[in-house]
């Protein structure tokens, strides 16, 4: 039970984490989504930092050798991954780009299938995927109708997010194996590595951006917070349920986006939601609960 409100509010902040990096993206279009990047960034990394006074191991410096890759290839493929998302989410709403991250399930199943060669999937697996494609077909009927410059932008966000936990599982199993015991220890640790690596280089970036107000540092720091602190209870979630069933219960994202974007709607934030009729909210509903299923679907019997 621990494990599944671990989960569940890990999911919640993610969803509020991209309500919030949409309205940074619609209110500061001029920055672009580089801008804003550094910016969370950089707050996300001295954050970090705190965490890993807690955290550190010495056996980083001392076999960085090993885990040097998998970090480094984590972080660009995560920054690839939020750049298409902030491009995404200029014309698309949060209540429906978020279910659609869900693709990231294909590719993931297409890196292991065609490049690592190290899976073989069956009926359940096939069926998730099946019910991927239909929440997704049922999505870009739920309102207007998605662009394909937005959609290409979000199969290139779930492209980066796939790659990066490709990445980020390796570097979680070197960290073990160079003696970071413990998949709570290893996964945080590497989590801070990974967001500090994030900070240095946005701070090596933002020197050569145009300076902005301090209007922009607060429009991305909710952005910032609730997505650290989303990953920190991911963590949690992963050390206490295992990942198979964390990520279960983080597909619960797409749902809660489609509750607060509902909420946004009728309270009459429209620059971040459009009102649609009951029959529409439904529709996202039950695409978002297919997704759900696809990932239930797709990890059925994978492990076993």
């Amino acid at each position: 039970m621990t494990g599944i409100i671990l989960g569940s509010i890990a999911a919640f902040c993610l969803a509020l984490a991209y309500v919030f990096s949409s309205l940074a993206v619609r209110r500061h279009r001029n920055i672009g989504p580089v801008g804003l990047l550094c910016r969370a960034h950089l707050i996300m990394g001295a954050l970090s930092l705190i965490g890993l006074c807690f955290t550190w191991s010495p056996l980083v410096f001392s076999h960085f050798a090993t885990i040097a890759w998998p970090l480094i290839g984590g972080v660009l493929f995560y920054l690839w991954g939020q750049t298409c998302l902030f491009m995404a989410q200029r014309k698309v709403d949060s209540s429906r780009v978020v279910p659609l991250l869900g693709l990231k399930l294909i590719v993931l199943a297409a890196i292991n299938l065609l490049i690592l060669k190290n899976a073989t999937y069956g009926f359940w697996q096939w069926l998730g995927i099946f019910l991927t494609l239909a929440s997704t077909a049922l999505l870009n009927n739920a309102g207007r109708r998605i662009g394909i410059d937005s959609l290409t932008w979000v199969i290139l966000t779930c492209i980066g997010y796939a790659s990066s936990d490709t990445c980020i599982t390796e570097l979680v199993h070197r960290l073990q194996n160079i003696g970071v015991t413990g998949l709570a220890a290893s996964s945080l640790l590497g989590a801070f590595l990974s967001y500090t690596l994030c900070g240095a280089l946005s701070l090596a970036i933002l020197p050569w951006m145009p300076r902005q107000s301090k209007q922009v540092w607060r429009s991305v720091t909710p952005f910032a917070f609730f997505w650290l602190l989303a990953m920190l209870f991911l963590f949690a979630c992963f050390s206490s349920i295992g990942t198979v069933n964390g990520n279960i219960i983080q597909s619960t994202r797409g749902l809660f986006a489609i509750l607060i974007g509902a909420l946004l709607a009728k309270a009459g934030f429209t620059e971040l939601e459009e009102k649609v009729s009951r029959a529409i909210f439904f529709r996202r509903l039950l695409a978002a609960f297919l997704m759900i299923a696809a990932i239930v679907s797709f990890n059925f019997k994978l492990n076993s």
